[in-house]
């Protein structure tokens, strides 16, 4: 939501995340948010497979402050959602099998494994339009009062979640860890997405949240497919499969910019052999609620 993307490019973490959501969820519409449109080789990719949507997104909610960004994406993700009902992803989430199965459900959230208690987590969620959740979750941004990474940073995106589903569990179908985030974003987490082949994936995981936040410096500044290719890791695997006809330095940073002789600009040179027939992206998806 903020005008350089929460200070990192649209990369090629957030293409294949895109791609791999398509493939799977096989949409019927998708659509991207954004107040300011990202740039670059990996949004010329990644944007004729979404419906690009510009927004204003809220600075306040019921009279209360919105200052960082995250927090009014918090919001835009609720109010889509109850407007027109859907599959909301983060654009980090790599998707590995249709949610087909979830579809009946009113309202899915994951739980999230990390620190020292489970949390519902709200980067995937799926609900009808109006839901009842929903409009309880919304309404509780009534008492909102973070002005960002402070001790009330994620009280309304995992703590008022996770309330009200304890409190109001018919209302809300809860998929245990392994559903979405089986890894989480402490180091080990990390690691065993990024710098490991043990298996991230089982027979429960519809997708994996990568963490992008935590992984950013670490392993998805300046990816490239040509490094996808050598690296052998859970992610790294399952990138490959949406990067071929992509040349090996796809996206990378010219030389130039970082001894700063030139204007900074990335490589545009990326070579698309593959097509896309009949699907379009939300991140929000539309998809089939009763």
């Amino acid at each position: 939501m903020s005008e350089d993307f929460g200070g990192k490019p649209w990369s090629l973490v957030h293409y294949v995340c895109v791609r791999s959501a398509i493939e799977h969820i096989r949409p019927t519409d998708a659509f991207l948010y954004f107040e300011f449109e990202p740039q670059g080789p990996w949004w010329d990719l990644a944007r004729p497979l979404v419906t690009p949507v510009r927004i204003e997104a809220p600075r306040a909610i019921f009279g209360n402050p919105l200052v960082h960004p995250a927090h009014r994406a918090d919001v835009v993700r609720l109010e889509k959602l109850l407007e027109t009902g859907g599959i909301y992803l983060d654009a980090d989430i790599f998707v590995h099998r249709d949610f087909d199965d979830l579809l009946r459900h009113v309202v899915v959230l994951g739980v999230e494994q990390a620190g020292r208690r489970p949390q519902l987590c709200n980067a995937v969620i799926l609900a009808a339009p109006g839901a009842p959740f929903l409009k309880r979750w919304h309404a509780a941004y009534r008492s909102f009062n973070s002005v960002g990474r402070d001790a009330n940073w994620n009280r309304h995106s995992v703590q008022v979640p996770s309330r009200l589903a304890q409190e109001f569990p018919a209302e809300i179908t809860v998929l245990p860890p392994g559903s979405f985030f089986r890894a989480s974003w402490e180091p080990a987490g990390i690691a065993r997405i990024f710098n490991s082949v043990e298996p991230v994936v089982a027979d429960n995981s519809y997708a994996t949240h990568l963490w992008e936040t935590f992984a950013w410096d670490g392993y998805l500044r300046g990816l490239t497919p040509g490094r996808v290719r050598l690296v052998e890791s859970n992610f790294h695997r399952w990138s490959r499969p949406y990067l071929q006809g992509l040349s090996d330095d796809c996206g990378a940073t010219p030389p130039s910019a970082a001894t700063g002789t030139a204007p900074y600009r990335l490589v545009t040179a990326c070579k698309r052999l593959l097509k896309f027939v009949g699907t379009t992206l939300p991140l929000m998806f539309a998809t089939g609620f009763p």
